[in-house]
């Protein structure tokens, strides 16, 4: 019970100063649209998108489903494109040699130039917006992966190899569980940019997600619904970073 008890007390400990910044940051938005008497339509006070959050739920829900599922998918793949890169580059120092320069030249490519191109070549539908968050995500995760894999202690790794443990029993027991702290930040991280990628590419072409109804709202000076989407995508974007940590923690602990 008092286990139970310091876990709640920490986990409250933990949220109280970030949702007291968001009320007093909240409260100070609210407060300067109204002294200044500014336009809904160049820039909405809180209550207003809040408002239009709670009123178009049921109108956006399609835009929620089709947003969310290509992030998943998109980030699932993501995922084992970039562990298993980052096996393939440690496993093979040269292959990694070769191929580093370039996972870290799409890192610094800029999706919002990408998208575009990869619409010419592969047309409006799902497909592009699934590559481009496993493009935006893959990179980070891959790195962080080969960070961790790379820094396994050499001590434990020569015991086990005296040992005569099989290479499986190596990466089990000694490469994965020093390696998870890097792999589970390179996922969290790839949570954050896989939704980055998906929204950039349904605000650059097509004609749904939460990413093409805020250029709809956009285009008819409704800033109240446009960043009633945003909020939606903060949300998503929140939930899957925190099932990605929790799962992390108990991987972690379990370890």
């Amino acid at each position: 019970m008092t286990k139970s008890k310091n876990k709640v007390v920490s986990a409250i400990n933990l949220m109280y100063p970030p949702v007291i910044l968001i009320v007093l940051l909240l409260v100070v938005w609210q407060t300067v649209c109204t002294a200044n008497a500014i336009s809904v339509w160049m820039l909405a006070k809180p209550t207003d998108i809040f408002t239009a959050f709670a009123a178009n739920t049921k109108e956006l829900l399609p835009d929620i489903w089709i947003t969310y599922s290509n992030e998943l998918i998109g980030y699932v793949l993501a995922i084992v494109v970039g562990l298993a890169l980052a096996i393939l580059l440690c496993a093979f120092p040269l292959v990694g040699a070769a191929l580093n320069p370039f996972i870290i030249v799409v890192c610094c490519i800029p999706m919002i130039s990408l998208v575009p191109t990869l619409m010419l070549v592969l047309g409006l539908g799902r497909s592009v917006k699934i590559i481009t968050i496993v493009v935006q995500s893959f990179p980070i995760i891959c790195m962080n992966a080969s960070t961790g894999i790379t820094n396994v202690d050499p001590t434990r790794l020569e015991l086990m190899q005296s040992l005569k443990a099989t290479k499986a029993e190596q990466f089990r027991y000694c490469i994965l569980k020093d390696a998870l702290p890097d792999i589970f930040t390179g996922l969290k991280l790839g949570a954050v940019m896989s939704m980055i990628g998906g929204v950039t590419a349904e605000m650059t072409g097509g004609n749904s997600g939460l990413g093409s109804r805020i250029n709809y709202y956009i285009g008819f000076s409704k800033s109240s619904e446009a960043l009633s989407c945003v909020i939606y995508i903060i949300l998503l974007g929140a939930i899957l970073y925190a099932v990605v940590s929790a799962i992390g923690a108990h991987l972690m602990k379990h370890h």
